[in-house]
């Protein structure tokens, strides 16, 4: 029986490892933390999931919270003179990471798989190397792996990150139904239904140009001044929906978080001092700006590629081929949901801004955005080019015309 262990207990380790205990190998997964104290600790991050990665729970059969989740059915955008709304072909849903993390830990126990629990620097992974046949790195974006994986500059062009987030979850008011999402001139802010560790709550972020108008979080301390000033910050940058809080309340003590995010895509493989080689998966591979709402989705994604990659390997030895060509199996996509991730920071250019203009008249036009953030490899080819874009909305317009 191989032996496979994973670092890192996130969304991308813990739907690998589930996956590959399905096919008989002997898995590890190594948390920081127990399913208990991740359940009880404060906010650490806010996600939407889409239908491609909730049929990979489905299939693994971790989709624990379809019956109370409540379902994300639209995507609604919204910009000084511009407001829209599509349906998602399939509903999407967003459950709280401290609650799928503690769910699936406890899952992975109960099918067989081996937890230990502590803290893995890189000084900790040759023992690991010498006791299993496959040491996959999944520990999230910290700096901690850097040196291990060093910085792709092809695919990163940002050394620091590019928004200043604040994210709170809120019970109260009459928030809008869907994901909303909306741009302004120094950021973007976003809101939808989450299942959280205490029930049903609305997420609201802030995404802010780090060092502009809407980058006010450094004073804030505690839930009910970051109320406050989200409130504020709204009715200041985004009047047409400033009210989205209003009649809300903290939805607890610690549901809420500051920071920002380091789109960065890193080699995959490390080679520790032994010359024994590690891989890289989710975070620690590829880390996405939140903006884009990619990085549970990938990490399903991730989950997949790497687990049909190592059952397509057999007997044969883990090496370097096998490493780079299992990401290289996830980055056929993934490099899509990045472009459109770092696309999205950037000030959008006249073509994108006549997309979602035109998404106000063309129906086609509003589903055919709103679908990329369940599927952006549409985006590549599309919107990633002004011809292409532009020749679309025309025929898109035209088709439209003549209903």
């Amino acid at each position: 029986m191989r032996r496979i262990v994973i670092i890192g207990a996130g969304q991308a380790g813990l739907v690998l490892g589930l996956g590959l205990l399905r096919h008989g190998y002997a898995v590890t997964v190594v948390a920081e933390r127990a399913a208990a104290e991740v359940l009880a600790g404060r906010l650490v991050s806010n996600q939407c999931v889409f239908h491609p990665a909730l049929v990979r729970e489905r299939e693994l059969g971790i989709n624990f919270w379809d019956e109370r989740a409540i379902p994300v059915e639209t995507v609604s955008f919204t910009a000084p003179g511009m407001s829209w709304q599509a349906p998602l072909d399939q509903p999407a849903q967003s459950v709280d990471q401290r609650v799928k993390v503690a769910d699936w830990m406890t899952e992975f126990a109960r099918r067989g798989g081996e937890l230990r629990l502590h803290r893995v620097t890189p000084d900790d992974l040759e023992p690991y190397a010498r006791e299993f046949d496959l040491v996959v790195v999944a520990a999230g974006r910290g700096p901690q792996f850097d040196r291990l994986f060093p910085r792709n500059p092809e695919f990163s062009p940002h050394t620091q990150p590019q928004r200043s987030i604040g994210v709170l979850y809120v019970r109260g008011g009459t928030p809008p139904p869907g994901l909303s999402f909306a741009l302004g001139p120094h950021g973007e802010c976003f809101g939808l239904p989450i299942l959280s560790v205490d029930g049903p709550v609305y997420g609201a972020g802030i995404f802010a140009v780090p060092g502009g108008p809407l980058d006010r979080w450094d004073d804030i301390a505690d839930v009910d001044a970051h109320l406050v000033r989200a409130q504020q910050l709204m009715r200041e940058h985004f009047p047409w929906q400033g009210g989205i809080l209003d009649g809300t309340e903290p939805a607890g003590p610690l549901e809420f978080l500051h920071g920002g995010i380091t789109p960065v895509v890193r080699q995959p493989v490390g080679t520790l001092p032994s010359g024994a080689l590690v891989l890289a998966m989710g975070d620690a591979a590829v880390t996405n700006d939140p903006l884009s709402g990619q990085g549970a989705n990938m990490a399903a994604h991730a989950a997949r590629s790497y687990e049909e990659a190592i059952v397509a390997q057999g007997d044969r030895p883990f090496d370097a081929e096998f490493m780079h060509g299992a990401f290289a199996r996830y980055w056929a996509r993934a490099a899509h949901a990045t472009r459109f991730s770092l696309d999205l920071l950037d000030p959008p250019p006249a073509h994108i801004m006549s997309t979602l203009d035109t998404a106000q008249r063309v129906p086609e036009v509003a589903h055919r955005f709103a679908q990329l953030f369940a599927n952006p490899v549409d985006y590549t080819g599309w919107l990633t080019e002004e011809t292409a874009a532009l020749d679309y909305l025309a025929a898109a317009s035209a088709r439209a015309a003549d209903q």
